[in-house]
């Protein structure tokens, strides 16, 4: 009994809609122009939603580009030259032992020792300039998504063996070598010789606003080269640190920090700088950012489907007047006034409907123009279809389906049926 009323109900809504197939093919241009309304909607709503995912994912990777995850860093505030005081004479400062420590430190993945040379004399047959000289650990420009364009970057032997090897900038290879292979020539640093070994260029970045050209006008030697002939008793300027993933974060930091105040006889001659904080709070702007971004667009995309709507109802206004007698003969034959709202909602909704799935089509094809507009500029701009954004847009369009289509089914129930069938 229950599947016969089951059965019953669904071929009831098959009728109606096919009902309301008709009804649509038999004015095909008004229904044409109805759609236009829906299909522009939630064409919008689809590429926009696809359009802020997209810059949503771009902006999130290239923040964890540029940032260091999970990674925190030691700096050296050890005693200089100028010291006065006898407190500040015992502080030792961060050393070559430090890091051999904090590398077998519990939790920590990996440790990068940094030192800065100054900016010096650099030279070659062709040019001399003074540039700035940064010692560097085996991997750290690689660690730092900092892309090797040539050659190679600096190996654990040339840290061990503190060798005179060099990483220069990519805007530094035509005016120190010309148009000759840079890889394996010689380059006079402060007047010692470094072999070159590879060449670093820029990050690319397509949204965030970071400038790293200095990378392409900088030289990188091995920090322990600048560690045994500028800083001597086997100081560092600081210490990267790389907490394992399945580690507790703070807790490693706060083990990295007690173990060199023990280290250190309790000397603060440190300081700690969160460098996953930094990149935790630029990944919550970015956010907050987009989530407005999103808003607008949302925003703008409603509209267009709220206008679309509105020409959906005075379209039903039409429909209704015109089918006055149509109506009037089937409220003579047994139609009741629930059963007239079913017929004209079932046609608003089936329109509704129409428009989303093309809608979907449009905001589709919008989204694969884009990526050819973007290739041809040559950008490499990947946005895919927002799923979420197209379910919502066709749900969407099915309720304003219904709220703009209730009015018009409800006037066409309310009609009375005699004056219905005089009419025409």
């Amino acid at each position: 009994m229950a599947e016969r009323r089951a059965w019953a109900a669904w071929s009831e809504w098959g009728d109606l809609a096919l009902d309301a197939l008709r009804e649509i093919r038999a004015h095909k241009l008004r229904s044409v122009l109805t759609l236009f309304g829906i299909v522009f909607g939630v064409a919008s709503v689809v590429s926009m939603t696809s359009l802020s995912s997209a810059l949503e994912d771009m902006a999130y990777d290239e923040l964890q580009r540029m940032g260091m995850p999970r990674t925190f860093r030691l700096v050296d505030r050890g005693p200089r030259s100028d010291v006065s005081r006898a407190e500040e004479l015992r502080h030792v400062g961060l050393s070559l032992g430090d890091i051999d420590a904090l590398t077998r430190l519990r939790g920590v993945a990996a440790t990068f020792g940094r030192n800065f040379a100054g900016r010096q004399l650099a030279s070659t047959e062709l040019d001399q300039r003074v540039i700035p000289i940064v010692g560097v650990d085996a991997a750290y420009l690689r660690f730092r998504n900092w892309p090797i364009v040539r050659g190679r970057e600096l190996a654990p032997l040339d840290i061990m063996n503190a060798s005179r090897v060099a990483v220069i900038g990519e805007e530094l290879v035509k005016p120190f070598f010309g148009s000759a292979e840079p890889i394996g020539r010689t380059i006079q640093l402060d007047g010692v010789r470094f072999r070159v070994i590879g060449v670093v260029a820029p990050i690319e970045l397509e949204l965030v606003p970071a400038d790293f050209s200095f990378l392409a006008r900088r030289i990188y030697v091995p920090y322990t080269y600048v560690t045994r002939y500028y800083r001597g008793r086997r100081r560092v300027d600081d210490v990267m640190l790389k907490v394992a993933d399945d580690f507790d974060f703070p807790k490693v930091m706060l083990a990295g920090a007690t173990l060199l105040r023990q280290r250190h006889r309790g000397s603060e001659d440190f300081e700690i700088e969160n460098e996953a904080a930094d990149l935790a709070s630029d990944l919550a702007m970015a956010d907050n950012v987009l989530a407005g971004w999103s808003i607008v667009l949302f925003t703008i995309a409603g509209v267009t489907l709220i206008v679309g709507g509105v020409g959906l109802f005075s379209v039903l206004l039409i429909s209704v007047r015109e089918r006055v007698r149509e109506i009037g003969i089937r409220m003579a034959l047994g139609a009741d006034g629930p059963d007239i709202r079913r017929l004209f909602l079932v046609e608003s909704m089936i329109l509704a409907l129409l428009g989303a799935v093309l809608g979907v089509a449009g905001g589709t094809g919008l989204v694969m123009v884009t990526e050819a507009i973007a290739a041809g500029f040559g950008r490499d701009f990947f946005v895919p279809v927002h799923l979420p954004g197209a379910v919502a847009a066709v749900l969407f369009a099915l309720v304003v389906g219904v709220v703009f289509g209730w009015y018009p089914a409800s006037r066409a129930a309310r009609l009375n049926p005699i004056e219905a069938i005089r009419e025409l």
